[in-house]
């Protein structure tokens, strides 16, 4: 009996030693820190348009003028201007700009306008048929009237169509329209500077009819 007791207690310490060595034990699983949440990205800004340029002063074209003219010029010469042309009373704007047989079409001219003082003239089509674009040609083929290139004075400079001269012309059914003209070639002002041969100059002009008033 007691030689069983022995056995007993010697069995029983041989499990307590082989519990504290950790014998076939599963380790805990390690604590995870707390997650941290990812910085919030700042709200984007939405990036402003770009102003937009300056109508023509509404003083610069009364309603009495037939026309409202805008015009800027680059190259030899920098400068914008807006004024008006004809008499409202004396203009038909769906007249002037309707299709048909071929015809000249005369474009507005522009007087002293800008602190430059631009002045156009002379511009036409040779032969307008309707609302339209038209590249102008200085020469025409067949007997027909050939177009003629602007006649721009800008201080005391003057520029007009040249052997490298382009120009297109767009006229809307409303009689409104564009011009844009590159290469106008400096030509001999008179009373201005003598003129450069190599200079040239950019320019566009449109304009709105208001007619009928």
């Amino acid at each position: 009996m007691k030689r069983r007791l022995t056995l007993l207690t010697a069995l029983l310490l041989s499990a307590f030693v082989a519990a504290g060595c950790g014998g076939g034990a599963t380790p805990a699983p390690a604590t995870r820190p707390p997650a941290t949440a990812a910085p919030a990205r700042p709200a984007q800004t939405a990036t402003e348009a770009p102003a937009q340029a300056p109508a023509a002063a509404a003083s610069a074209c009364e309603e009495y003028f037939g026309f409202c003219v805008t015009a800027q010029a680059t190259g030899a010469v920098t400068a914008a201007g807006a004024g008006g042309w004809a008499s409202s009373s004396k203009t038909d704007c769906t007249a002037l700009a309707a299709a048909g047989a071929a015809r000249i079409l005369e474009l507005p001219n522009l007087l002293a306008a800008g602190e430059q003082q631009i002045a156009v003239a002379l511009t036409r089509i040779g032969a307008y048929t309707g609302p339209g674009a038209y590249t102008l040609a200085a020469a025409a083929a067949g007997g027909a009237m050939p177009d003629m290139f602007p006649a721009v004075r800008i201080g005391g400079r003057a520029f007009q169509g040249g052997a490298d001269t382009t120009a297109t012309v767009t006229v809307n059914a409303d009689g409104s329209g564009t011009l844009a003209a590159s290469n106008l070639a400096e030509m001999d002002a008179m009373q201005g500077a003598t003129p450069d041969p190599s200079a040239r100059l950019d320019f566009a002009m449109q304009w709105t009819c208001q007619g009928g008033k």
